[in-house]
């Protein structure tokens, strides 16, 4: 890779908000829960066998596609004029503060509970290695079953995707409209075979979720050149084609239609979403549905363990009438609610206190230079001039 000088001026403009893609977030993290609670409705509170959401495990894969679509958005040009290790590196602490203060107290969190007995470890499996895979992220693809937090296995598939970002984005921003989408459309046909081919029970620990994960993000990638370029935009901006894709999304979910032909869809929920100008922009702009896209990650990242009280509880619920479809309702909104306490008290405060870390050592740094070169001014002065 040619590093460039820095064009700092212009990279550094802070990118526009995209508003529907934070709500569209929300809703994919609504979409994983609801797919969870009908599970755990099912075989422990007496609910009915999953339907409506059984196909909730692909929102993880809309999850990869908005990642490299909105980090594409925000860093894109950055990176691609400030080709440099240093931009590299802020990018890099970016993500790790993003992703981690959440990730690292939910870790905490099932080693409490495991080591005071609310919770047996699987006989097989080894505490140390499954540790040390959640505190790393590295459980992907490393883990053949992962214990601790199991949902985690998707920050952990993106986390290569992190470390190749910044290297990948400059060549696909510099691509011409045609080349982009001679690489890219072929890289979602082959998203869309890998889904066709195999299960998402498959793709979800070792090698097969990076599989999964990487060209997804990629896709993401590729889809913000086809939107920046505003290709075929008076299509997508209109509420028809959104509420059309949208209903051809919940119709092949109920079907048998392949998994592979929903997650092309999703992709076209993405531009249709971010693209739409029409009278569904209130919908998409709602601040409910910008609050839960806000805390979406907390909220996906913890899920596992208010579900995890609620299947305790399942009997009481059970007795008391709120089984099926209550338990669900019940189960989804309580880890909706640990999720919101988890973003506003962990990750918001601890990524704030990060991202501020390196002005502070640039400053300490700095005040450690000064002081020493007022001391050793201070001693110069002091000494008789022959022994200078």
């Amino acid at each position: 890779m040619k590093f460039t000088s820095l064009h700092a001026s212009r990279a550094d403009t802070p990118a526009p908000e995209l508003p529907a893609l934070t709500s569209l977030r929300g809703i994919a993290a609504v979409g994983v829960l609801l797919f969870h609670s009908s599970y755990y409705a099912y075989h422990f509170a007496g609910g009915s066998p999953p339907w409506l959401w059984r196909r909730g495990y692909l929102a993880v894969d809309l999850f990869f596609f908005l990642s490299g679509f909105v980090l594409t958005h925000v860093y894109g040009r950055r990176l691609t004029e400030q080709e440099s290790w240093p931009a590299i590196g802020r990018f890099l602490w970016a993500r790790f503060c993003r992703i981690y203060p959440a990730s690292f107290f939910t870790t905490a969190v099932f080693v409490l509970t495991y080591s005071v007995g609310n919770l047996p470890f699987p006989a097989g499996a080894s505490f140390a290695k499954q540790l040390v895979a959640a505190l790393l992220l590295l459980q992907v693809p490393w883990l053949d079953d992962i214990v601790i937090n199991s949902p985690s296995w998707s920050i952990s598939a993106e986390l290569y995707a992190y470390l190749l970002f910044p290297f990948l984005v400059p060549l696909i921003c510099r691509l011409s409209p045609r080349a982009a989408a001679i690489f890219g459309v072929p890289l979602l046909l082959a998203v869309a075979a890998d889904h066709t081919v195999f299960s998402h029970e498959q793709q979800n620990f070792g090698w097969a979720a990076l599989v999964r994960a990487l060209p997804e993000f990629l896709v993401g990638a590729f889809a913000y050149r086809f939107y920046s370029e505003r290709i075929f935009c008076r299509f997508w901006e209109k509420d028809a084609t959104l509420i059309g894709i949208s209903l051809l999304i919940i119709a092949a979910c109920l079907t048998d239609v392949s998994d592979g032909a929903i997650v092309v869809l999703l992709l076209a929920l993405l531009l249709a979403s971010v693209h739409n100008s029409g009278k569904l922009t209130v919908f998409l702009n709602a601040r409910t549905l910008r609050w839960l896209g806000e805390a979406s990650y907390s909220i996906y990242i913890f899920q596992i363990l208010p579900f995890m009280v609620a299947v305790g509880l399942s009997g009481m619920f059970v007795s008391s009438g709120l089984g099926g479809s209550r338990f669900q309702v019940i189960a989804t909104l309580f880890a909706i609610g640990s999720g919101v306490l988890v973003h506003r008290c962990i990750d918001v405060p601890v990524r704030a206190a990060l991202r501020r870390l390196p002005d502070r050592m640039v400053v300490f740094a700095a005040a450690d230079r000064g002081a020493k070169m007022r001391f050793t001014s201070l001693t110069s002065a002091g000494m008789p001039e022959q022994d200078r």
